[in-house]
């Protein structure tokens, strides 16, 4: 090759590698011409305004409470146990059975009980023949102590007339002492007959008395919890057999600080949530409240009562109890989120046109979701509850749906 070709190659090459950075830089200085039209610059968005959420601030009712914590118990558990010894024939209920008063719930092996109150109640008939017949010969020796009482008078007036000895006077002297000697026998046999009577009776009260303690009752009215008794199973007296509880109403109790306590009353409202399943709820009120504070932990016990209802919750489920201790009908509430605090102190934002000024406000009682505000905003005014983390007094805004 010549050196003439090669000088003309090295141009052409040259004139490419011009004419190629030419046509980028200006696909580049096009594109860059182009983006203002294609998405809004910063001094755009300045002029429309920041973008807020707005909430109306409302009138409405709001109240305070005090928290606490507490376990389930029931109105009352006790263990049912076997009041004498025996062998269970039948077992009536289960755990979780809803259970009347007086319902039977197991039964225990009376046969040797109803043979021995046979037994004692023949003893008794035979008894009371033995009384009768005792009266009867205390009625007649009765009656012959009258008749040889009038007997003897008689023959004392003969006597004293000299119509009869001194032998047949003393005959019937000596027939009245044995007449009132076997009247005071039989008196005596009346009265023990008497008394055998009366044990035997009491006995076979005391009989009837077991056979009816064979079967084993519920108390009160509720609901079986736990069950320890088998058919088969031989218990001694004294021996659980069953735990009843009954679950209505139910009670928490709450142990609060001496301020706390102190501006609870008798009949405050509470409300009570399962703590698992904070949806779970129930109504109640302040049963009553400890006259005394723990000297250990400087609480005082206070007892709230649930209104009975068909709620899950239970004996010995952990669940928090809200008591309400004031509340306010007419108070002005905004969403939490609209609250700013600052210096110790709390402002919102209030929308006015499309801009907004800052108010200082007091805020009163709480709820999980609003706030009372109690000095600085008036009921129908709009405040700012999203957005408003860059905004300053006057600054433009736009609004935008939550």
């Amino acid at each position: 090759m010549t050196t003439r070709v090669k000088v003309y190659s090295f141009l052409f090459m040259l004139a490419l590698l011009v004419g190629g950075g030419y046509l980028v830089r200006e696909y580049y200085t096009t594109r860059a011409d182009a983006s203002p039209s294609i998405g809004q610059n910063p001094e755009a968005e300045e002029a429309q305004g920041a973008p807020v959420e707005l909430a109306e601030a409302v009138q409405g009712h709001i109240a305070d409470y005090i928290e606490a914590t507490a376990n389930l118990r029931a109105l009352r558990e006790v263990d049912i146990s076997a009041r004498q010894a025996g062998v269970i024939t039948a077992v009536l209920a289960e755990e979780g059975d809803k259970v009347a008063r007086g319902q039977a719930l197991c039964v225990l092996d009376d046969r040797e009980l109803q043979i021995r109150l046979e037994l004692t109640r023949e003893r008794l008939y035979q008894a009371k023949i033995q009384l009768e017949q005792a009266q009867i010969q205390l009625e007649k020796a009765i009656t012959q102590k009258a008749n040889t009482k009038q007997e003897l008078a008689r023959l004392e007036k003969a006597f004293n007339d000299k119509l009869i000895s001194d032998r047949e006077l003393a005959q019937a002297r000596y027939q009245l002492d044995e007449i009132e000697h076997d009247e005071r026998v039989s008196a005596s046999e009346t009265r023990e007959l008497r008394h055998r009577v009366d044990e035997l009776e009491a006995e076979i009260r005391q009989v009837e008395l077991e056979i009816a303690r064979s079967t084993v009752v519920a108390p009160f009215a509720g609901h079986i919890t736990l069950r320890r008794v088998e058919i088969g199973q031989t218990v001694r007296e004294q021996d659980p057999l069953f735990k009843l509880g009954a679950f209505s109403p139910l009670y928490a109790d709450v142990y609060l600080s001496e301020r706390e306590a102190h501006q609870v009353k008798n009949d405050h409202p509470a409300i009570v949530q399962l703590g698992v399943d904070e949806t779970i709820e129930a109504e109640g009120r302040v049963l009553r409240s400890s006259p005394v504070v723990d000297q250990a932990t400087g609480t005082v016990k206070i007892t709230v009562e649930l209104t009975p209802n068909d709620s899950l919750l239970k004996p010995g489920a952990f669940v928090r109890v809200r008591i309400q201790t004031d509340s306010h009908p007419d108070a002005v509430l905004v969403p939490k989120r609209a609250l700013i605090e600052d210096d110790g102190g709390f402002f919102v934002f209030v929308c006015e046109g499309d801009s907004v000024r800052r108010a200082n406000v007091e805020k009163g009682f709480e709820s999980a979701a609003q706030v009372e505000i109690t000095r600085g905003l008036q009921a129908g005014e709009k405040v700012v509850i999203a957005g408003q983390g860059a905004l300053t007094e006057g600054a433009k805004v736009r609004v935008i749906k939550g």
